[in-house]
């Protein structure tokens, strides 16, 4: 384990302290001169060599809290692999694309009304209630030169008619209306599902780098309390030697605590970011990234994923847009309730009796004009409910240019002030670390007290944390930035 200059000089005070006499009897010597020596005894001696004072041993520091957090129960090997895992289990990307196909099922809908719609039907009828009814039988009468009478049972029972109708409106304006307004619908749809893509990009990356920065402090907190235990060991140990005091070593120990704390809701911030991607990517269980991933590949992956634009080409703005055409084209085909409609249809039956036409069978074709008088009013509503809801439309787009505006503009401000707020906080660092420096070379000296040791630690601590939290917010405002007003796929 490295040692601190701290702890070399606290061993080499420590030394001075136990063994005085050791490091005076070298003066003495030189001021002493020394007696002769025997020849042979010269001749066989070998020439002392310069003591040297060895080097401080490391402070060996135990706590259960160093232990890294554990790993999650899945790791992330890339950006690649979470938007995979989005396209295949993110309930708003699959709810969008069913809204999709749901808007095409309409379209369909609204298309069969307009086209050739082919009915067969068939019946099967008995009657229970018959009579017989008498009547002249003429060709048996002729035959036999006599009157001759037949008994007939009615309605003749059981019966069985088939047929089949073909009819094809050919005057419904608001049919053919309502499947250019339903093929509309589909595009609200699909720019509605293109904007679910960029919010759930933005969302993944961002919880990626919230996970990514969670660790890195989870990481920094015990560098921090592996420094405060190293510091409270060696006050504990000045104070046994008798250069400290016991308020030294309370104030190292309250540092110590409050490093400790300071891991222990690390490690629960670390943990509630790991469930926060894992139920971004669609799971209920934790998510973690390799040690190995680039913050700076998840902002190149956005960037091959993600089209720039305007805030006026933002897909929740194109989705109003087209949102509010579909409104009006509501309102008039409100209005065309109001228009005739006509149709042509044939129909083809056969039946077991005989027909009108004593046949079998017959084939008919007929045209049917049908002309809305009054209906109660209904339609009056209809039209007045599409203007309301047409006018909703037009607001929610302003709204939603408004947002895209803003949202634009901030994003781009945000960059600039996180570049300059991870500058501020280096400076804050690198002050506090040279603070950090002198108060130790001073405590050494006897110039500071330890409170001004520990509060400088606690300081370092606290901008080296900072920082690491600036420069992850710089890189999610350069990833909002680019999501603003951008076009995504996955």
């Amino acid at each position: 384990m490295k040692s601190s200059p701290l702890l070399a000089s606290a061993f080499a005070l420590a030394t001075a302290l136990v063994s005085p006499a050791v490091d005076a009897q070298p003066a003495a010597a030189a001021t002493t001169k020394p007696a002769p020596q025997p020849a042979a005894a010269a001749t066989t001696a070998a020439p002392a060599a310069p003591s040297a004072k060895a080097a401080p041993p490391p402070i060996e520091v135990r706590d259960p809290l160093l232990t890294p957090a554990p790993p999650a129960t899945h790791v992330l090997g890339g950006f690649r692999d979470a938007l995979s895992l989005v396209a295949s289990r993110s309930v708003e990307l699959t709810v969008a694309l069913q809204e999709i196909e749901r808007a095409e099922g309409i379209t369909r809908q609204a298309l069969g009304a307009a086209l050739t719609t082919v009915t067969a039907t068939g019946t099967l009828k008995h009657d229970f209630i018959r009579k017989d009814v008498s009547s002249v039988d003429y060709a048996a009468s002729a035959q036999s030169g006599s009157v001759v009478n037949s008994a007939t049972t009615l309605p003749p029972s059981p019966t069985a008619v088939a047929s089949i109708t073909a009819s094809q409106p050919v005057f419904a304006p608001r049919a053919w209306h309502l499947i250019g307004t339903t093929r509309r619908s589909v595009e609200v749809a699909r720019l509605s599902s293109e904007n679910v893509r960029r919010t759930i990009l933005a969302a993944v990356a961002n919880a990626i780098v919230g996970v990514v920065t969670a660790e890195r402090v989870a990481e920094i907190n015990r560098v921090g309390l592996r420094t405060a235990l190293e510091r409270l060991e060696l006050t504990t140990r000045r104070a046994r030697l008798g250069s400290g005091t016991r308020l030294d070593v309370v104030r190292a120990e309250q540092d110590a605590t409050s490093a400790r704390a300071q891991i222990v809701t690390g490690d629960e911030s670390l943990r509630l970011a790991r469930e926060a991607l894992g139920l971004t990517l669609g799971s209920s269980e934790a998510y973690g990234v390799l040690p190995s991933i680039s913050i700076d590949g998840v902002e190149q992956a956005l960037h091959d994923a993600c089209r720039p634009g305007t805030p006026d080409t933002r897909p929740d703005v194109l989705a109003a847009q087209a949102s509010v055409e579909v409104a009006d084209r509501t309102v008039h085909e409100a209005k065309l309730g109001f228009s005739p409609t006509a149709a042509v249809s044939s129909t083809l039956s056969t039946s077991s009796e005989q027909l009108v036409n004593t046949l079998h069978y017959a084939w008919s074709i007929q045209a049917v004009l049908s002309v809305p008088i009054w209906d109660g009013g209904s339609r009056y509503g209809e039209i007045r409910a599409a203007k309301a809801s047409a006018e909703s439309q037009r607001a929610r787009l302003d709204g939603a240019r408004r947002q895209a505006n803003l949202d634009t503009v901030q994003a781009v401000r945000s960059v600039v002030v996180a570049d300059q707020a991870r500058a501020q906080s280096t400076s804050t660092r690198d002050l506090a670390r040279e603070i950090s420096r002198l108060t130790q070379t001073a405590f050494e000296s006897g110039a500071a007290t330890s409170f001004e040791l520990v509060d400088a630690g606690r300081q370092l601590r606290q901008a080296e944390l900072d920082l690491v939290l600036k420069e992850f917010s710089l890189v999610k405002a350069r990833m909002a930035a680019l999501l603003a007003a951008a076009t995504c796929s996955i």
